[in-house]
């Protein structure tokens, strides 16, 4: 009887330990397969970013850019000419919006483009839509020269210092990286300028909102809303309403309608038209594709990208 009692003690105790070994494999397994599923529906939302990419710079360099964006080739009336073989129409109607306006799919995909031109530019001469931009966050002028006297000199090839700039011999004294005495090569850089630290931390946003071109002029339909209201806080719901019902600034002078103040600004700052460089950003389930696509002319490629891929894990 003792033995037959043994017997049963280490079958029951075989049993609970197979009980437990397959409780464990059953988990090391769950948790292989649900890895598994993740690496797959990872792969598909990288391969859908890219894609997603692609088709917006291919839009980009092969098809019609209006006022209102970039034409996707589709509205029969996007391609209609008259004898000259100029367009119709100013407006396609099929067009992707190329002011920051940022689309969601079905899928969850978000995305947007951003013509550069919409942007204020921080290397071109006389900064004049910083100084604007400064204006409208409460700035003074003396103040608004001082953070453009700065960029110029940090930009430019002299260490000869601007009235309320900065030169070699300041940023040595800060301890401080000293200037590149070169034009931007990325907005980045604005966070090594002298006093630009604070600026930069009064108003982070300013970031999203950085061009590195080099001309003035600023394309009024490319603007973001969000900076649109930065600067002219009263007309911003009026254009957000405009571009919502697809009602663009087909001429310079029509944007005075909402905004009286642009009747005092200069015919050579501003235009309903123009740009060819952009920003996309492509987002799915945290996967990000963010690149920078310039638009070749004449011999130069037609398109040239420099993309960041910020793929999580």
């Amino acid at each position: 009887m003792k033995s037959r009692g043994a017997v049963l003690i280490a079958v029951l105790i075989i049993s609970v330990v197979l009980v437990v070994l397959m409780g464990v494999t059953s988990k090391l397994m769950d948790s292989r397969l649900q890895l598994a599923l993740h690496s797959k529906q990872m792969y598909r939302d990288k391969t859908a970013v890219y894609a997603k990419a692609n088709e917006l710079s291919y839009l980009l360099a092969t098809q019609r850019l209006t006022v209102a964006g970039v034409s996707q080739g589709i509205a029969k009336q996007s391609l209609e000419r008259n004898d000259d073989g100029l367009f119709l129409n100013p407006i396609a109607g099929d067009e992707i919006r190329t002011d920051g306006y940022q689309y969601n799919d079905d899928t969850g995909m978000k995305y947007s483009i951003q013509n550069e031109n919409g942007l204020i530019p921080i290397n071109s001469s006389g900064q004049y839509w910083l100084k604007r931009w400064l204006k409208a966050q409460g700035y003074n002028m003396a103040e608004q020269a001082k953070f453009a006297d700065i960029l110029a000199d940090y930009a430019d090839a002299d260490d000869w210092r601007r009235p309320g700039g900065a030169e070699k011999s300041e940023y040595n004294a800060k301890k401080l990286s000293e200037p590149a005495n070169f034009l931007l090569q990325n907005c980045s850089e604005l966070q090594q300028l002298l006093l630009w630290q604070e600026l930069l931390k009064q108003h982070p946003e300013y970031m999203g909102y950085c061009s590195l071109r080099r001309t003035p002029s600023i394309n009024i339909n490319a603007i973001p809303i969000r900076l649109w209201q930065m600067i002219w806080p009263q007309s911003a719901t009026q254009l957000a309403q405009r571009r919502k019902n697809n009602s663009w600034f087909i001429y310079a002078d029509e944007v005075s309608q909402i905004e009286p103040s642009f009747i005092n600004e200069s015919d050579e700052m501003y235009s309903p038209l123009g740009g060819n460089t952009f920003k996309l950003i492509v987002n799915l389930h945290q996967q990000i594709y963010n690149s920078r696509v310039t638009i070749g002319t004449n011999l130069h490629p037609p398109v040239v990208f420099k993309a960041n891929v910020d793929f999580s894990h």
